[in-house]
């Protein structure tokens, strides 16, 4: 998140001529949302269960 924060700040201070305090805010932001978003990408990747399995059964279609 650090790595994130200073390059982010540092795209928002010189291409786009911000001031500082402005720079450090917006890179902070833009490093949330890469953050957050990475994490939604993380939690939603669909780890579902397969199909003849429950909850409590960690065997995989097996046959009896």
């Amino acid at each position: 998140m650090l790595l994130s924060w200073i390059t982010l700040t540092g795209v928002e201070r010189f291409p786009y001529k911000a001031s500082w305090p402005g720079a450090l805010t917006q890179g902070l932001l833009w490093a949330c949302v890469v953050a957050g978003t990475w994490w939604f990408a993380e939690m939603t990747q669909g780890h579902a269960l397969r199909a003849g399995t429950t909850r409590g059964d960690t065997r995989v279609n097996t046959r009896r």
